[in-house]
């Protein structure tokens, strides 16, 4: 806890709990992800008792993506590699097509998401860093699809089944 009457004091606080940013994904300076109140550590204690159970679900949803999906040619798939557990699951989309499938998915009633679209080198934090070409790339090209634990076989099918439809077209 930080108690000041500074007003810099307080927005640099506030700054470093997000990530050293003050706008999402415009990162100013280095920061951490540490905002966890009362009831969600009580919360987190009773989850924490099954996480071997959540992780083990994870990789076989992350499964069941890669085998529905590998005929998709115009994406890239994660890699199942031993203690990976699927935090997220992210594809990569060829050729351009990223925004538009986003898109589609979401008139579809499918919520994705794009983790850091913008690259490390362009956040105001790492202005004199080199340039990176290949965080650029990717950050045109990643969407993060629904990734739970318990994601059923039959939404994932939903899911997928879109994903191929917009492909074919």
């Amino acid at each position: 806890m930080i108690v000041t009457d500074d007003d810099e004091v307080a927005r640099k606080a506030k700054m470093l709990r997000v990530h050293g940013a003050e706008k999402k994904y415009q990162n100013e300076m280095l920061g951490y992800n540490s905002r966890l109140d009362t009831i969600q550590a009580a919360v987190l204690c009773i989850k924490l008792t099954h996480i071997d159970d959540f992780n083990t679900q994870r990789r076989k949803v992350a499964q069941r993506y890669n085998s529905m999906l590998g005929p998709i040619s115009d994406l890239i798939l994660p890699k199942i590699v031993e203690g990976h557990v699927f935090h997220q699951y992210t594809v990569r989309v060829k050729d351009g097509n990223r925004d538009d499938l986003q898109h589609f998915l979401k008139s579809e009633g499918i919520s994705t998401k794009i983790y850091f679209p913008i690259p490390q080198n362009e956040l105001p934090v790492y202005k004199n860093h080199p340039k990176l070409p290949v965080s650029h790339q990717l950050s045109k090209q990643v969407l993060s699809l629904p990734m739970w634990p318990h994601l059923s076989k039959g939404i994932q099918e939903k899911i997928i089944e879109k994903i191929s439809l917009f492909f074919q077209s």
